[in-house]
């Protein structure tokens, strides 16, 4: 998500449809805010999500005596321009007291440009240690302070349609022989192996270096280059980007280069339910999107289920998942409520009840607060309550780009992979721009916090 028009399209822009994307800005100092309220800018995937937000969070909210004697009103902004509308207006000095961005990463640049106020004088008095995962929340902090609150936390599988692997013998990949095989026969038989496309959001082409880094070179050496104790430069990074530069060469991948730079994601949903491609490799933002296209919304039979990633390198396990913070909250420098912003936010994010309703209602993904097997609603898609009971009780953790990369690092991430997908860029040569640019980022103090690869 998901937040903003963000790191993606629908990782942030779906996530965005929940307390992603969003902007909650304070009495004196957002664009049109009264005296005696809080305004809230949200962004919605579909009208069903918007009402759910409005019903169960700013409604209840409001209703809830930490509102106290500011409400919040939300007002609804275009996705497509949310982002530009709250940059313009932190720059211009009337920005949203709450800031969103799409993960810590994003939100190094607020704080390089001194935009934001530490939060860590609400952590103890809100109970953040205790009501969130601790990676999610350690990944906000710059230079030991807390600059954002995490509100909505994802990994990585593969997506499937059971009926499509049963007719032709496929499993779920486990290993890369095992993907290598299933796509090759794929391709022979005229489907697309995997679903892909960025028509529609560029960012998109990260999630494929992410999935593909994480299970080739393998948490352990994501950890060690983030942290500075190897280069991006060696051997490993580069093997996994020119096999993912071969895979879509062979049109493994949206069924050919050109394609998956105009494939839509309405495309790839719809081949992966009617039988045209064999997997698709995404992340827990999925089980927001892919309903429509499957079962009686659809006027069709088919079913869908995921699959944990394989591993495509000997020494790194199956199953790794990559810890993800989809949206993320700042406070502006010149909000003049700070404290009940704070407090909204916290209701927004700490409940842990809450969160799994809205999971389970919308497949939005929810804010990383501790969860136990009591606080799972009994309507809640097994499937979707499967993925995230394996989330939080992850060991073998992996990396997103758009949660611990340093902004700069990230965007040149998937807009120079596309020169590779294109032939113009060896993978060679872009794994030493990153490395360079990474360099720079990390010495500057820009990397977010990373939590160990053993377990978060």
């Amino acid at each position: 998500m998901s937040a903003q028009l963000s790191r993606r399209r629908f990782l942030q822009l779906s996530s965005a449809t929940a307390l992603g994307a969003t902007a909650l800005s304070a009495c004196g100092s957002g664009s049109g805010a009264s005296g005696n309220q809080l305004t809230y800018w949200g962004a919605f995937a579909s009208k069903d999500i918007e009402t759910y937000f409005q019903q169960n969070f700013v409604d209840t909210y409001n209703r809830n005596a930490a509102a106290k004697a500011l409400k919040v009103r939300m007002a609804v902004k275009q996705i497509d321009t949310l982002d530009r509308l709250t940059q313009t207006a932190v720059a211009s000095g009337r920005g949203p007291d709450i800031i969103a961005t799409s993960g810590p990463a994003q939100t190094l640049n607020y704080v390089g440009n001194g935009n934001l106020l530490a939060l860590d004088a609400y952590v103890d008095e809100l109970g953040w240690n205790s009501d969130l995962l601790p990676w999610a929340l350690d990944a906000g902090r710059v230079d030991g302070k807390l600059y954002s609150l995490p509100s909505g936390y994802e990994t990585m599988a593969v997506f499937y349609n059971p009926a499509t692997l049963k007719e032709h013998g496929w499993k779920a990949p486990t290993t890369r022989a095992e993907f290598e095989a299933l796509c090759t026969d794929a391709k022979s038989k005229g489907l697309v192996p995997v679903g892909a496309g960025n028509a529609e959001w560029k960012q998109a082409t990260e999630w494929h270096v992410t999935w593909v880094w994480n299970t080739f070179a393998g948490p352990e050496a994501l950890y060690e280059a983030l942290t500075g104790k190897r280069r991006f430069t060696d051997a490993v990074f580069v093997d996994a980007i020119a096999a993912l530069k071969g895979w879509f060469d062979k049109g493994w991948f949206g069924g050919s280069t050109d394609k998956y730079f105009t494939n839509k994601f309405a495309t790839v949903y719809g081949q992966l339910a009617s039988g045209r491609t064999a997997m698709i490799v995404n992340g827990s933002w999925t089980f927001s999107e892919i309903g429509p296209f499957f079962g009686k919304a659809a006027g069709n039979d088919a079913t869908w289920d995921w699959a944990p990633l394989p591993s495509m390198n000997s020494g790194v396990p199956a199953g790794v998942q990559p810890l993800s913070i989809g949206t993320a909250y700042s406070l502006n420098k010149d909000c003049k409520n700070p404290a009940q912003a704070a407090a909204a936010l916290d209701y927004f994010v700490s409940d842990p009840r809450r969160q799994l309703a809205w999971l389970a209602a919308t497949g939005v993904a929810p804010a990383p607060a501790r969860t136990t097997e009591a606080d799972f609603p009994k309507n809640i898609d097994p499937r979707v309550k499967r993925h995230y009971v394996r989330l939080g009780e992850a060991t073998d953790i992996g990396y997103t780009s758009w949660t611990f990369w340093p902004p700069k690092s990230e965007t040149y991430l998937y807009e120079q992979m596309e020169k590779v997908l294109t032939g113009s860029l060896s993978p060679k040569d872009y794994c030493t721009g990153l490395d360079r640019l990474f360099q720079q980022e990390l010495k500057a103090g820009k990397r977010p916090p990373v939590p160990s690869p053993k377990g978060a």
